[in-house]
């Protein structure tokens, strides 16, 4: 077949959270595993360069608003006095139904590109099937067409993951406490994520506090940024950046937080199309570029926080950190 182109110590802390994020890697792992027997490289090394973008686009149209959430589980950061913590925060994308499944035509095509049959000849080219996140059982296909009638069917790859729910996991710790000032950082070394493949995940972000300024506000408001990478072995290498304000209250053991945020993300693709030991890259922009956040965090002896963020996507976010 042919295929187309506040713990007791410190000790406690941190062997509690890594405990936690080695539980969600493997849980992710073992699911993802079960949802599909190829990888991800292996589907894209099938296929050239234009059904491969169309293909693995979704990827950053989840993941980008995965890396952009979580930011902040409350606006209040001292201006003096020593605050840290550590533990773990999980995000989930909801993709369109649309995102699951694609279809690109393209007009006035050498077709010899296709199938060697058909050298010297133009016509359409019709691409469709699943997406990253579309039907496992489904495969695509790469039809050429000469005036209207079809002249070859080239069957290509099915999806890796059927979902809407694109999950991501990552660690996190803080400092804070200088001047209204709180450093994060997200961080995991190269881990197997099943049918993803050797990823690593690294962050940074600073907040800051302006309550220190200006006195008796009812609220606490705070600011910050955060940059962050998702590699997926040589294969992807995704980045986003947000800007941030967030307004939050105390009204204890639960704070209500929201806040508004602009957000960029994008990714490079770079893989071997094996059929014609041809290199391919290409860039792919994110689909989201603000939101609106809106969580509640309980604070007794650790935090757990939700929330909800909506912008052209939804994102849900639930983090657990352990810390003063």
């Amino acid at each position: 077949m042919r295929r187309f182109n506040t713990l007791r110590t410190g000790h406690d802390l941190s062997t509690i959270a890594l405990g936690v994020t080695l539980v969600l890697t493997l849980l992710w792992g073992a699911g993802t595993s079960a949802w599909a027997d190829d990888d991800l490289e292996d589907k894209l090394s099938q296929v050239g360069a234009v059904y491969g973008e169309a293909y693995s686009s979704p990827f950053i149209y989840a993941h980008g608003p995965n890396q952009n959430s979580a930011m902040y589980q409350s606006a209040h950061i001292p201006w003096s006095g020593l605050t840290f913590g550590i533990g773990v925060k999980v995000m989930a994308t909801r993709i369109k139904e649309e995102d699951q499944y694609f279809q690109k035509v393209l007009e006035d095509e050498d077709l010899g590109k296709y199938d060697p049959d058909y050298a010297g000849q133009t016509g359409d080219v019709v691409m469709s099937g699943p997406t990253i996140f579309g039907n496992t059982e489904q495969v695509g296909s790469v039809k050429g067409y000469v005036g209207g009638t079809e002249v070859f069917n080239i069957p290509t790859i099915t999806g890796l993951y059927d979902t809407r729910m694109v999950p991501l996991a990552a660690p996190e710790a803080y400092v804070g406490g200088l001047v209204g000032l709180k450093l994060t950082l997200r961080y995991f070394p190269e881990l197997s994520m099943g049918s993803y493949g050797k990823t690593k995940y690294f962050g940074y972000g600073l907040q800051w506090n302006i309550n220190g300024l200006l006195k008796d506000l009812p609220v606490d408001i705070m600011v910050g940024f955060f940059n962050q990478q998702l590699k997926v072995g040589s294969l992807i290498d995704s980045n986003a950046s947000t800007i941030f304000a967030g307004v939050s209250h105390d009204f204890s053991p639960v704070t209500l937080y929201g806040g508004l945020a602009a957000e960029t993300s994008d990714m490079t693709v770079a893989y071997t199309f094996v059929e014609e030991d041809q290199d391919v890259s290409f860039e792919v922009d994110g689909r989201q570029k603000s939101r609106f956040t809106l969580g509640a965090t309980l604070d007794i002896l650790l935090k757990l926080n939700l929330e909800m963020a909506y912008g052209k996507m939804a994102t849900y976010s639930a983090g657990l950190m352990f810390g003063f």
